[in-house]
């Protein structure tokens, strides 16, 4: 097992999140509007708001749990839902989208590991809320409940975030300079995020 870690440090966790919110929002509207000259449409909400949810509110809460503390525990919990909110948003547009070009639904990997990102996510996150909130949560000293909710939370995470470059290598093909680029920022995060 890894040592544990200290607080991550104001500064680490400003360019962390700055770099993860700039990703999730750049990355995101770029990855909406491809392939190539295709603009912004319905579909476009799709990869938005799983960005925006997975890799935005997602891995910056992640980041703010490790900065310790009541306070922060309460906006990690805050910061997840959010971005399950979004996340749930998107599903929601890929499911529609689905339906109205009359495809059939799970029929790719990036579709799988989307759905299960998604929902492994909520387990952790109703055992968090009810567990171990600091203010209510019924056994939220037990450090087995705790453990078990960091690790399935990260490893949910980091399917999610390889679910984002599943996705998009479905726009745009194997232009492995491309997928590389985007996988970058994830790349510099994860060690600090995921780990």
């Amino acid at each position: 097992m890894a040592p544990k870690m200290g607080p991550i440090s104001t500064q680490k966790y400003g360019a962390l999140v700055a770099l993860l919110a700039a990703h999730s929002l750049f990355g995101g509207y770029w990855a909406a509007t491809r392939p190539e000259g295709a603009g912004w449409r319905f579909f476009s909400w799709h990869p938005m708001l799983m960005m925006l949810g997975m890799v935005g509110m997602m891995g910056a809460s992640a980041l703010t749990k490790k900065r310790g503390g009541y306070t922060n525990t309460k906006l990690h919990g805050i910061m997840s839902w959010t971005g399950m909110m979004l996340a749930g948003g998107g599903l929601y547009v890929i499911y529609q989208n689905k339906e109205e070009m009359g495809k059939d639904h799970f029929q790719t990997l990036h579709s799988w590991a989307g759905l299960a990102a998604f929902g492994g996510c909520i387990l952790p996150g109703i055992a968090g809320g009810v567990f171990l909130h600091p203010d209510f949560g019924i056994d939220k000293q037990n450090k087995l409940y705790r453990k078990v909710h960091k690790y399935a939370s990260r490893a949910m995470l980091m399917l999610a975030w390889a679910a984002t470059l599943s996705g998009l290598k479905t726009l745009i093909g194997d232009d492995i300079k491309t997928l590389a680029l985007f996988a970058a920022p994830l790349v510099i995060a994860a060690p600090m995020t995921l780990m």
